[in-house]
């Protein structure tokens, strides 16, 4: 009976511990990454394990790698994360956890996106699958929509902060239209209401 609870205990904390390694990887270290937890709501490890676990819930993020890719993409359904949308969360995923402060940040070097996609049986290139972008409005996940025109020919990744802040200060705040739940309604209406009252 002593034996079943130290076990219990042990399994306990262990599973703790594991969740709190787990929950530290998706915080941002330093500020360098402030302007987009700003934009979005959450760090780009946020969104990118959102992403991940639309496909295998039991996806977490790990340390991302400074020897890029970041990550892979090995998950058994890959729709989630086999296109350049998962791969740029990635990049500022490892920007996120690296204290990157003002500097440019991690880029990644050709041919990294197609390290990062391994075996993908069908990469996708600046959009998402329907189904999975189905899922994303659903949840709703907020991935601006300069995420969905990264990418380029050669693989490679390069940090695209100024550019993002730009255009989400060109469209008013309002730089996540892919989904109706995230998009901000920024029409006025002119017509005037009126309140009748009766005595």
């Amino acid at each position: 009976m002593q034996k079943t609870k130290i076990a219990s205990l042990l399994t306990a904390a262990l599973s703790l511990q594991a969740a709190g390694v787990a929950a530290d990887n998706l915080v941002c270290n330093g500020t360098g990454m402030d302007w987009y937890t700003g934009m979005v709501g959450e760090t780009p490890c946020q969104t990118y394990q959102k992403l991940r676990q639309i496909c295998n819930s039991q996806y977490t993020v790990g340390v991302q790698s400074t020897a890029t890719p970041p990550d892979f993409c090995t998950d058994q359904v890959s729709s989630c994360c086999c296109n350049t949308l998962a791969f740029s969360l990635s990049m500022l995923c490892l920007n996120c956890q690296q204290n990157i402060g003002t500097t440019t940040g991690y880029d990644a070097g050709t041919g990294a996106y197609q390290g990062y996609l391994g075996n993908c049986p069908n990469p996708q290139t600046k959009k998402l699958p329907t189904d999975i972008q189905t899922a994303v409005c659903n949840e709703p996940i907020k991935i601006d929509d300069d995420i969905y025109t990264n990418g380029w020919d050669d693989g490679s990744c390069v940090f695209t902060r100024d550019t993002i802040i730009k255009d989400n200060i060109v469209a008013n705040n309002n730089s996540f239209t892919h989904c109706a739940s995230t998009t901000i309604n920024t029409s006025k209406s002119s017509s005037c209401v009126y309140m009748f009252i009766s005595y």
